[in-house]
């Protein structure tokens, strides 16, 4: 394979995320596939493009810095070009500029494996707060857009903000460790040269940022030497980052204890950081958030012990292993007494080489790596054949996505042979619904409204309820469709009135939905779109829906997406990534979530609906992309002007739902312009590639077993 490997920084820079980048990039060319780096030229010493041990390296001179980050203006065109020439991309994050190579993936065809190293966690200034927020919006557009990710562990993945709402791409690779043994002699030596070898040495090293914890184990010092007074700790790593300044705010707790502590600055040498792990006690790393820390491992592999806070990731290494203890985070005194009780029991928890090496293996990592990148190639290629319209998650399965090649019009198949999507209608009844949605600006409700129809499997002489029927257009629909007994129910009086001026062929009525006027086992189908998120007992109502169903009776439901795209509802989206409360009352710039209790993910929606006793058979994931702030336009704008009654009747006819069959479809008209406009973003719905994971609606079947 050609991989493109894309990054912020490369060798010589010295981090956790860069040794692992280094690693897999030489390993993937020593197993013979074509790799080459894309990074900045952070030192000006650094050749622009040269071959470092089989991988070729192509740096990008910067123009600024910014935080964590590099200025490169060549970016976007040396990017481009070397992902057109390549068959995978594989990004470490974080990485500002993950968004951009994924849009160019997207656009050149290439596949994008995206392994990120841990979410972003700044210090607490509200300058530095702000750029935290705006990079986990700049990595979660990327995580959307990428065709595969990958975590150090599950445990993080499945704690982390950014990484657990796309688990069913997400593929848990330990990182590639290799260290050599230690020479005890060199250690004992150096112990000695510094004047620490009547000491019991507690080492911690790393990058100096507030999010390692190292001022917990500061203040945990003095507690320590309480009960072992020749404790000392010794740090290896770079105190001076330039953006953060935690080892200034440390400084009064450092010379408090001045005479304790014994600082060795940034070791590169490799077996000059084997002795200093083999000289040591213990290996402490108290962070407050870590993915997991390499230098664990490391520690271990030299044999020492380790303490470790008991937090997502970071925990892995000595749960794995055994060989070492947790201590409660935040917590100085619980760290101290978890290093007391470890130093007490050392030769307990002494690490075995060996047993390290059998769970980070190089080579069964480099095998996962390998074996990824190629199946991303191969899904990619197999994508690029056919298209698909939506993600079905059929029954039990999570996921099984669609697999099949299908044309706008054609209806879904699924990967495991299940019922498509529409089997309930007929060609006669597609085309019959193509003239009532004829009108329809909302292409979400377009799309779903087809696919909830052909869920009910509709059939003459049934009695089905709209359970929250609103206006009644649901009604209408089916009434056009079959000769059905229809039962409308709603909440809101104003709605009902609505439905019947237009006449709707139902029977309604003003309900509260958690308390259905009908008795057990009266209906044969229930339709529920849009109605769940706003009710605050949602289980409730399902188990009142369960009760009035038929035996096998079908349950058809539509609900709105939690993880929605941007350009939807671009206003709530912008809020929520910065750790802002969604805008919920109705109003002029209420989006997705207006008058919303919540929105729901996949697997809480089937669980809802599971939970009431009922049988989940399909669950749909639809509408990726979308006109940019349509939600808006349609609702806050077009919504209004029709119940008003503000539109002259030529444009009414062209934009009120009820009247799809009175639309003349005359390109002059204003709304059909506007329309036509929408379908053109939305006919790329038609075309997904099946690894998209923002969309706007969630449809479901359920059966209430018989």
């Amino acid at each position: 394979m050609k991989i493109l490997i894309v990054l912020t920084y490369y060798h010589p820079h010295w981090t956790g995320l860069t040794v692992h980048a280094v690693r897999v990039a030489e390993h993937l060319a020593v197993r013979g596939h074509q790799v080459t780096v894309l990074t900045s030229r952070h030192a000006s010493d650094l050749a622009r493009d040269e071959m470092l041990n089989g991988v070729r390296v192509v740096r990008l001179q910067p123009v600024a810095r910014f935080s964590r980050g590099m200025v490169t203006p060549a970016f976007p065109w040396a990017a481009a070009r070397l992902i057109a020439e390549h068959e995978v991309v594989q990004i470490h994050t974080p990485l500002p500029e993950a968004p951009l190579v994924a849009l160019l993936c997207r656009s050149l065809g290439r596949p994008l494996l995206m392994t990120h190293h841990g979410d972003v966690v700044m210090p607490d200034s509200p300058v530095e707060q702000l750029l935290e927020q705006a990079a986990f919006q700049v990595l979660r557009t990327a995580a959307s857009l990428a065709d595969g990710l990958t975590s150090y562990s599950e445990d993080y993945a499945r704690h982390s903000r950014l990484l657990s709402p796309f688990h069913e791409k997400l593929t848990c690779i330990l990182p590639p460790v290799e260290f050599p043994e230690p020479d005890s002699t060199a250690a004992a030596a150096w112990k000695q040269e510094l004047g620490l070898a009547d000491r019991r040495l507690i080492g911690f090293g790393g990058r100096w940022v507030s999010e390692k914890g190292f001022d917990d184990l500061l203040r945990a010092l003095p507690l320590i030497r309480a009960e072992v007074p020749e404790a000392h700790l010794v740090f290896a790593g770079e105190r001076n980052v330039v953006y953060d300044d935690f080892y200034a705010i440390c400084r009064p707790l450092i010379e408090a204890e001045q005479e304790h502590i014994t600082f060795l600055g940034l070791i590169k040498d490799r077996e000059r950081l084997a002795s200093f792990y083999a000289m040591l006690d213990l290996f402490v790393l108290p962070s407050h958030t870590d993915m997991m820390a390499i230098t664990q491992v490391e520690a271990l592999l030299c044999g020492t012990p380790v303490v470790a806070t008991d937090i997502p990731g970071a925990r892995v290494v000595v749960r794995e292993t055994g060989f070492g203890q947790l201590a409660p985070p935040h917590d100085p005194p619980g760290l101290a007494r978890t290093i007391l009780a470890t130093l007490a029991k050392r030769e307990r928890y002494r690490p075995s080489r060996d047993v390290v090496c059998r769970i980070f293996d190089t080579d069964q990592t480099m095998n996962a790596y390998e074996q990824l990148l190629a199946r991303l190639v191969q899904t990619r290629s197999r994508s690029d054949l056919g298209a698909r319209a939506s993600r079905r998650l059929v029954g039990g399965s999570w996921p099984a996505l669609a697999a099949a090649p299908m044309t706008a019009a054609a209806s879904l198949h699924s990967l495991n042979g299940a019922p498509q999507a529409h089997t309930g209608l007929s060609a006669d009844d597609r085309a019959l619904l193509g003239q009532l949605l004829r009108n329809e600006a909302d292409m979400a409700y377009r799309r779903r409204a087809p696919t909830l129809l052909g869920f009910l499997d509709l059939h003459d002489g049934e009695t089905v309820l709209d359970c929250g029927c609103g206006m009644g257009v649901y009604l209408m629909m089916m009434g056009r469709l079959r000769r059905l007994n229809l039962i409308g129910v709603d909440g809101d009086r104003e709605r009902l009135h609505w439905a019947e001026r237009e006449q709707v062929p139902a029977d309604l009525s003003e309900v509260d939905i958690h308390q259905l006027p009908f008795a057990d086992a009266s209906f044969d189908k229930v339709l529920m779109s849009e109605v769940l998120e706003h009710l605050q007992d949602d289980r409730g109502a399902l188990r009142e829906i369960w009760r009035i169903l038929k035996p096998g009776g079908i349950l058809a439901i539509s609900v709105p997406h939690a993880n929605y795209p941007f350009w939807w509802d671009p206003i709530n989206k912008t809020i929520e990534a910065f750790g802002g409360q969604p805008i919920t009352s109705a109003g002029p710039i209420t989006g997705i979530w207006s008058n919303h209790e919540r929105l729901y993910l996949p697997e809480q929606l089937r669980e809802a609906v599971r939970e009431a006793g009922f049988t989940v058979e399909v669950v749909e994931e639809q509408t990726h992309y979308s006109f940019p702030f349509i939600h808006f336009i349609v609702y806050s704008i077009g919504k209004p002007l029709i119940e008003r009654n503000l539109l002259p009747k030529g444009l009414r006819d062209s934009a009120d739902r009820f009247r799809g069959e009175r639309n003349s479809g005359s390109p002059l008209n204003p709304i059909n312009l506007g329309v036509g406009l929408f379908r053109l973003f939305d006919a790329r719905n038609d075309r997904l590639r099946g690894t998209e994971r923002t969309f706007v609606t969630l449809a479901l079947k359920a059966r209430k077993p018989g």
